[in-house]
């Protein structure tokens, strides 16, 4: 599993890079952008092409999800404080994958299942937020603890630490930094990045 978070801000021709990533083979881009409003999101959604769809996620708006028929929605923690039981269960009966943050590995012992999926993070140091550092040691290996979502690693990663986070057994991958820090070449560093990650039959 390879997720690609969008770039925090605005960036000319964006969506056309979804589209090359997704063909790429990134299973999902969770459309993030911090500040922004429901019609800022709206209006990035309407620029991209339809076939993107499926493939995105949203960070907090759930209104858009149901609209465009994405793939489904992330809440950052102070956003999860705020969804009711009830709500989430709605939002699955909708099908949708249901994605929040965590930054501890023992979140995980009472994660429950009507996550699909944690991003947990900074495994490394963070290369989009320069002093947001790792607090994981070189030899930390990931233990669901009876989970039975997906856990991806976030911060950090590149074609130098994808290997390290399978070998800690992380679901997959997500992915900022490497890709937005030179857009221009943001495909051939995701292809790296991708290829490292699949090597020695890893292929989710």
């Amino acid at each position: 599993m390879i997720q690609i978070i969008t770039h925090s801000t605005f960036l000319p021709e964006e969506t056309s890079y979804w589209q090359l990533l997704l063909a790429e083979g990134a299973d999902s881009i969770l459309v993030r952008k911090p500040g922004w409003s429901e019609t800022d999101y709206e209006q990035l959604l309407q620029e991209a092409d339809p076939s993107c769809y499926s493939k995105l996620m949203i960070s907090g708006h759930p209104s858009l999800c149901e609209k465009y028929h994405l793939q489904g929605v992330h809440f950052n923690e102070s956003g999860r404080a705020l969804i009711t039981g009830e709500q989430i269960t709605g939002y699955r009966q909708r099908g949708w994958r249901l994605s929040t943050s965590i930054h501890a590995a023992e979140t995980l012992q009472v994660a429950s299942d009507e996550w699909d999926q944690l991003l947990l993070a900074p495994v490394f140091d963070s290369i989009s937020k320069p002093g947001h550092n790792s607090m994981f040691r070189e030899g930390f290996r990931l233990f669901k603890d009876g989970y039975n979502g997906q856990v991806l690693a976030l911060g950090g990663i590149d074609h130098t630490t994808a290997a390290k986070a399978r070998n800690m057994q992380f679901d997959g991958i997500a992915l900022l930094g490497a890709i937005w820090q030179e857009p221009a070449i943001a495909v051939s560093n995701f292809r790296r990045i991708r290829d490292i990650w699949r090597t020695d039959g890893h292929m989710s």
